[in-house]
């Protein structure tokens, strides 16, 4: 009996703890008015090679810069639920090889915009959505060969525009704010830093504390690093839960905030009924000097997808997680397709497709998610999507399926440790570049490791 008891004491214990973990985790509601954050950057290279060939020297130099901005703002309040996000890149590039039988030059340049918009209205537990993704993209290039004294010109453009309509019911909450206030309770608590325990609604209170403070603009990140560990400091000082504030507690502090890189963490279940029409337009044109061949390709691809499913995220505790969901789908495509050749201003040829691809299927999807601490992640993930398609008059069977594993370990902001294995699976699947394509029927294994660093 002796021993019994405190077994049981024990047990009790550790299952209420965990049981206010996934309380805590599971009814946490991230709430903010507005945030913004805008980035800029900026980066060049060049390389210059010279090699001495019994025939002849060889040298090689080239060059590259390219520059980009985004904007993303979130608003996330008990009515609305707003993402939006705008971007711009640009870039160029320059090369250029001599030898003694040839000199060879190259020039490109791109330029990229995407906007993407999704906003969520709820009311009683049900939403209604509306958003947009617009995207588009221009490429040029030029080579020049002086021993064939021959010029290639290319220009390519594209844009897109999906729309996304929909009606649900229920909503996925952010709960990496929640997650964080408990790292950080448990390791004060391990490091006797606390008066005392916190009961749920402070810990709760401390969450909404993280966050608020993680999502309040401070342009200096001198100033925005200060103002974070005070608003978080200023909120256990108010509660009279710390013991004492030395250097080895602010070190807990910042190492929880702004050094526990998981994965953003959601709660919740939806059930979603959406359809997504979209249509996008692609040009190419290729010019051949001195021969005046000439090539144009022009596609426009319209399609609609209509879905209704389920998508539930369940944080079981601290460190695991598992999501999971499921999808009945329609999706009809019809791309137009066309190709011309001409020799000077004379039209040589021409190729027309006018595929029209239907699929009705079905889609799921599951994942298991640990965090052992919070510098790892662990994740294992099964999805799949099949059904039936007909494309012109013949009719199969789809499959795409994917099983894979991830380790990744957080050592600091430019530096990550990471390895991953997986299996993946296709047949009958088609992909969409300006016209489609039959991939072949494949199995494809990987595994990888490695050292990610971020200059």
């Amino acid at each position: 009996m002796r021993k019994v008891l405190p077994t049981l004491v024990l047990s009790f214990c550790i299952h209420t703890t965990f049981a206010q973990q996934d309380s805590l985790l599971r009814n946490f509601k991230f709430r903010n008015i507005n945030y913004r954050a805008v980035t800029f950057d900026a980066s060049g290279g060049g390389q210059f090679s010279s090699t001495d060939f019994p025939a002849g020297k060889s040298e090689g130099r080239s060059g590259s810069g390219s520059a980009g901005a985004s904007y993303y703002i979130i608003k996330s309040t008990d009515g609305i639920l707003l993402n939006a996000f705008a971007s711009a890149s640009t870039g160029f590039g320059s090369s250029r090889s001599d030898n003694s039988s040839d000199e060879y030059k190259n020039r490109n340049f791109y330029l990229a915009p995407v906007l993407t918009v999704n906003n969520k209205w709820f009311s009683k537990n049900l939403f209604t959505e509306l958003g947009a993704e617009v995207s588009g993209n221009f490429y040029s290039s030029k080579n020049t060969s002086s021993a064939f004294s021959s010029e290639n010109k290319s220009k390519q453009q594209a844009g897109s525009l999906a729309i996304t309509a929909g009606i649900g019911k229920g909503r996925l909450e952010n709960v990496t704010h929640m997650q964080n206030a408990l790292w950080l309770h448990q390791t004060l608590e391990k490091e006797k830093r606390l008066t005392r325990s916190l009961s749920a609604e402070e810990l709760n209170g401390l969450g909404q504390a993280i966050a608020v403070a993680n999502n309040t603009r401070v342009l200096d990140a001198r100033k925005r690093t200060q103002y974070i560990l005070e608003a978080i400091d200023t909120y256990f000082q108010k509660k009279g839960l710390i013991s004492t504030t030395d250097i080895r507690y602010f070190s807990s502090l910042n190492d929880i905030v702004f050094f526990a890189f998981n994965d953003a963490r959601l709660a919740g279940t939806e059930l979603f009924i959406r359809a997504t029409p979209a249509i996008m337009h692609y040009d190419y044109d290729l010019t051949q000097q001195p021969a005046s061949l000439k090539t144009e390709e022009n596609a426009v691809n319209r399609s609609v997808r209509l879905s209704a499913g389920i998508n539930k995220h369940v944080p079981v505790s601290l460190k695991h997680q598992n999501n999971f969901g499921a999808a009945l789908q329609l999706y009809y495509l019809s791309n137009d397709y066309t190709e011309k050749f001409f020799s000077g201003s004379v039209q040589t040829g021409e190729t027309r497709l006018d595929p029209v691809l239907k699929q009705a299927g079905a889609s799921a999807f599951f994942e298991h998610a640990i965090y052992p601490n919070t510098r790892t992640i662990i994740r294992f993930k099964l999805d799949t999507e099949t059904g039936y398609q007909d494309i012109g008059n013949e009719n199969s069977f789809f499959n795409l399926s994917n099983l894979s594993g991830f380790w990744n370990y957080f050592i600091s902001y430019r530096t990550r440790l990471n390895c991953g294995l997986g299996v993946s699976y296709r047949k009958n699947i088609y992909a969409l570049n300006s016209y489609l394509t039959l991939l072949p029927e494949s199995i494809q294994l990987f595994a990888n490791a490695g050292v990610q660093v971020s200059l």
